[in-house]
């Protein structure tokens, strides 16, 4: 975990100590693990965990009381007697017994999920500290896993794990008592449990690995149904394709179901093994014990009602089992994604200056390459360009030419990899500060619209609704424009959303991506004849990548790019 997080979990160590307590039995980091477990002793005496166990040992012991109870007053009644006192004593104590179980599992639960919300926070943050390439090389997917899924994974079996973690506490007790009433009793269950544990460890290794195999599975068919939703046109044109996809659909779902299904048979044989074990321990009391003891007879239906109170324990602790490896499987996940996230966000220094950038003057890149994925992905190389204030510059190239890897190189979002770039003259780091990132607003082609215009004040909130007029979409939204329904908008008017959010930030410079190509011509019109002069004149930059040769002519310059390089000589002629 990162040192933000373990900052940030400080004031809820208890919840920390009891994710930590349950990764302990995590046998692929078993240097985690013995570094968890001293941790863990060295902290066992602070109040948190303190106060966890002595309200177990109340539930353990009102719990085992009782059960004495109950064999007290049926001897009582074996013998027409009747004790109030008893009665009372019984009532009173199941009560307390519900209360400190609900308790524990109540108190258990919620620190831990105010741990599992801190790591959440602190994981954001490092996410939020990532460059552009850093998310893409991680993956949406496992971003998403990393911060969500998992997760929710371990949420589900907190409370089985707790209960199940108390019914082991009741467990000793009972057989404690047991104990007290007859060691030979207690000898043979011991035998019975030895046994079932051994099963347990026996299939535990077997149960680990197809739980393993069936979160794999189910990752891989949750990326799969998500072209049920976003591939839903293209799918419903091509029957060949739609076939194709139903064929891995199903292909997928049988992995799937056999990766289940072997989990479930090894679980539903460990279930079986805990039953046939309960049962097998009152058979040894009724069938075994008189053979070995005649001394034992007198009192067989007392020790037979405590080992029948044994089975509910039994079998919370055995129904554990699975919830304890999927516990451990979600968290080992969000172990190692915390520490993936924190060692690339180290890379860098953290930055979430607000300060805005100083007065923009020029920007110039010098012999800038860039290149994804490796040594043998695409690469911007040997990039010379200088934007200065109050113009307007077209860039122009093919598909796949460089044009948005520059873009994003020129705006912070990737780390150049050779090459300078200057601020006013100045170098600036490898990592772009925030304040000159500060000097951007973009609209990408593959922007995101948020569910709300994030970052606005009221003064941009003003100016958010000022744009949503002059581009004609005022009307989508409500009085309220602190909510957006991107559903309620077409390809053409998100991006004139985009745009408008974009001017609301009012800063010095704006990237556009190919934003004309989705818009009408009339507003293409308006956009390169009207839009873009009004805002050089009221002293914005503007870089726009763009295909419309017919208004080559509203920009001051045009630069081209092809195949990763940047041509600064280009005429007016229309490029072929």
């Amino acid at each position: 975990m990162t040192k933000k997080a373990s900052q940030t979990a400080q004031p809820h160590g208890l919840g920390e100590k009891l994710l930590r307590l349950m990764a302990s039995g995590n046998r692929t980091k078993q240097k985690a693990r013995d570094f968890r477990l001293v941790r863990l002793w060295s902290s066992i005496g602070k109040p948190g965990l303190v106060n966890l166990g002595l309200i177990a040992i109340l539930s353990a012991t009102c719990g085992t009381v009782v059960l004495f109870l109950l064999n007290a007053e049926a001897r009582e009644v074996e013998y027409h007697g009747y004790s109030r006192l008893m009665a009372f004593g019984f009532l009173l104590l199941l009560i307390i017994y519900r209360w400190a179980q609900n308790y524990l599992i109540r108190e258990a639960t919620q620190s831990i999920e105010t741990a599992l919300h801190d790591r959440r926070l602190a994981t954001a943050e490092d996410v939020l500290n990532l460059s552009l390439e850093d998310i893409q090389t991680v993956g949406l997917r496992n971003v998403m896993d990393g911060s969500d899924t998992h997760y929710s994974s371990l949420s589900q079996t907190l409370v089985p794990i707790i209960a199940g973690a108390e019914g082991l506490v009741l467990l000793l007790f009972m057989f404690a008592y047991l104990l007290f009433l007859s060691p030979l009793a207690a000898l043979l269950t011991t035998v019975v449990v030895v046994l079932t544990v051994a099963g347990f460890l026996t299939s535990r290794g077997m149960l680990d690995d197809d739980m393993r195999r069936a979160t794999k599975a189910e990752e891989k068919y949750r990326e799969i149904t998500e072209g049920l939703v976003r591939g839903a046109k293209e799918l419903s044109l091509n029957p060949a394709r739609r076939r194709d996809f139903q064929t891995d659909v199903q292909n997928r779902s049988e992995y799937l179901a056999q990766g289940r299904g072997n989990a479930a048979a090894h679980f539903a044989g460990m279930l079986a093994t805990g039953n046939s074990a309960s049962y097998l321990m009152a058979g040894s009391v009724v069938f075994i014990m008189p053979l070995i003891s005649q001394d034992s007879s007198a009192d067989i239906s007392r020790i037979m009602i405590a080992v029948m109170f044994l089975l509910g324990p039994i079998s919370a602790v055995v129904q554990t089992f699975q919830q304890v490896t999927t516990a451990q499987y979600a968290l080992s996940e969000i172990d190692a994604f915390q520490e993936r996230v924190a060692a690339l966000s180290a890379r860098r220094e953290q930055d979430t200056s607000t300060e805005e950038a100083e007065s923009f003057q020029s920007v110039e890149l010098v012999n800038l390459c860039y290149r994804h994925g490796g040594e043998q992905g695409f690469a911007i190389t040997d990039i010379d360009f200088l934007l200065t204030r109050n113009e307007i510059v077209f860039m122009t190239g093919g598909n796949g030419s460089g044009k948005t890897t520059l873009l994003r190189v020129l705006t912070g979002l990737y780390p150049r990899r050779t090459g300078d770039i200057q601020l006013n003259g100045a170098a600036t780091p490898l990592y772009q500060q925030q304040s000159y990132r500060n000097l951007f607003s973009t609209v990408f082609a593959d922007f995101h619209v948020f569910p709300e215009p994030y970052g606005l004040d009221e003064a941009g909130l003003k100016r958010f609704e000022h744009w949503l007029n002059e581009l004609g979409i005022r009307d989508k939204f409500g009085p309220d424009l602190r909510t957006i329904d991107p559903a309620a908008l077409s390809t053409g008017q998100k991006k004139r959303l985009g745009l408008a959010l974009a001017l609301a930030e009012d800063r010095q410079i704006l990237i556009l991506d190919e934003w004309a190509a989705d818009q009408d011509p009339e507003t293409r019109r308006r956009f390169y004849r009207e839009i873009l002069p009004g805002l050089r004149d009221a002293g914005k930059t503007i870089l726009a990548a763009t295909h419309d040769e017919q208004y080559f002519d509203c920009c001051d310059r045009r630069v081209h790019m092809a195949t990763g390089r940047l041509n600064l000589e280009v005429n007016d002629e229309p490029i072929q």
